[in-house]
């Protein structure tokens, strides 16, 4: 079963998404709360396996409150379930690295999909959006933005020359890029899901990364993916 909490200032939000997770059989709703003090005490307290959190809680921003939950509750996944869709929370959200990034418009099974990726150990981000990531990263590695993220990460910066990465390991990061799951980049290099995790962990492994949102700005540092 994967144990969730549920925080979302809206309590119509609340109840709908209690009712169409809970009629999931894998799924198991463990916590509900509406705002920054009931997400802290709920992960906190129940440590689940994903907290489900929209973008704006009517007493504080649910961006910013992703490191106090990851310090609380380090194996809980944070997903970003929301209606914002602009550059500027996209960006933010991407410095504090969510597990996922879920546009409400995409509907229940999305986040659903996003769910069960999330807990194989992927990243997620709604395909409205996928686009509008690529751009942030472009702008990310052509400005003060992206040494800001840089400098908060702690990303290394080795001469792309020294990389060593194969023809196959630049088609899979290309697809990270594009916020495509383990499963679906599989299917796209025809390989199997153990195939490609393991492509993903010696990717990272090279460049001395720790996440996929890392990699992503790593490989358009280095000129690996198109801008």
């Amino acid at each position: 079963m994967i144990r969730i909490v549920i925080i979302d200032s809206d309590e119509a939000e609340r109840h709908r998404l209690k009712d169409s997770l809970s009629s999931q059989n894998d799924f198991d709703i463990i916590g509900i709360g509406k705002d920054c003090y009931d997400a802290v005490k709920l992960v906190g307290s129940k440590h689940p396996d994903i907290v489900i959190m929209d973008v704006s809680l009517k007493d504080g921003d649910g961006i910013g409150l992703i490191p106090l939950l990851k310090c609380k509750s380090p194996n809980t996944a944070v997903v970003l379930f929301t209606d914002r869709e602009d550059e500027e929370h996209i960006c933010k959200a991407l410095v504090q690295e969510p597990a996922g990034y879920v546009v409400k418009r995409g509907g229940i099974p999305n986040l659903c999909r996003a769910i069960k990726n999330i807990r194989h150990g992927d990243w997620f981000i709604s395909s409205q959006i996928a686009s509008k990531v690529c751009s942030i990263f472009s702008h990310m590695a052509q400005g003060e933005m992206y040494s800001e993220i840089i400098s908060h990460n702690n990303l290394p910066t080795p001469p792309k020359t020294h990389l060593g990465i194969s023809g196959m390991e630049l088609r899979i990061i290309r697809f990270i890029a594009q916020g495509y799951s383990t499963h679906e980049i599989a299917e796209k290099v025809s390989i199997t899901d153990s195939t490609a995790r393991n492509y993903i962990s010696v990717v990272m492994r090279k460049v001395g990364v720790s996440n996929r949102n890392q990699l992503a700005l790593f490989a358009i540092h280095h000129g690996l993916v198109p801008v």
